[in-house]
């Protein structure tokens, strides 16, 4: 879980110009000493807070900074004379709660994905010729001719797939089945018509 959580903190803390543009837009300098005079002595409390929730420390420091820079955007939403301490508390762990959420759904989208992956043994796929599966895998549109390359030819798992291509892991298994269903229906055709092929 941790790692997974880290992966997220990180990918989010990376500085993105657009992320800084929108942070310092309408922030003054006058703002930016009220902000750290008024949260900056919570850091310490913070740190525990996170320590406790994560059970790890380093991710803890990852979460106290996430913590800071939503702050920092929503620093004209915080009411003065309010407790600096609560607020901050309130954004940090919200923030880890959403990460814990998120986890599961990823966890619980891993098992279903992978799930497909082992495909039930095709006996038809054994007695058709090299050369009618090149010519049927050749016929095939190119989105699930790549997939049948890297998933097939080249062994890739989905997750390897999803990353050459550039797009999300479930999409893999979906192009998969379609190239499954429509191998079937090129090969059947051709065993059925050899001279055709």
């Amino acid at each position: 879980m941790a790692k997974l959580i880290a992966r997220r903190l990180t990918a989010r803390t990376l500085p993105e110009p657009e992320r800084a543009s929108l942070a310092l837009s309408g922030k003054t300098m006058a703002s930016e000493a009220q902000f750290r005079e008024l949260f900056e002595p919570h850091r310490a409390y913070l740190q525990r807070v996170a320590a406790k929730l994560s059970g790890d420390p380093e991710l803890a420091k990852d979460l106290v900074q996430e913590t800071f820079c939503r702050a920092w955007l929503r620093f004209d939403r915080f009411q003065q004379g309010t407790s600096a301490r609560a607020w901050l508390a309130t954004i940090l762990t919200n923030y880890y709660f959403d990460l814990r959420k998120h986890e599961k759904v990823v966890h619980k989208t891993e098992h279903a994905v992978m799930v497909p992956e082992a495909v039930e043994h095709d006996a038809m796929m054994e007695t058709v010729p090299d050369d009618y599966l090149h010519a049927a895998i050749q016929a095939l549109e190119p989105d699930l001719r790549e997939v049948v390359d890297l998933c097939g030819l080249k062994q890739m798992r989905y997750r390897e797939a999803a990353e050459a291509l550039g797009v999300p892991q479930g999409t893999i298994a979906t192009r998969l089945m379609r190239a499954r269903a429509s191998l079937k229906g090129l090969l059947t055709a051709m065993m059925q018509n050899p001279g055709k092929s």
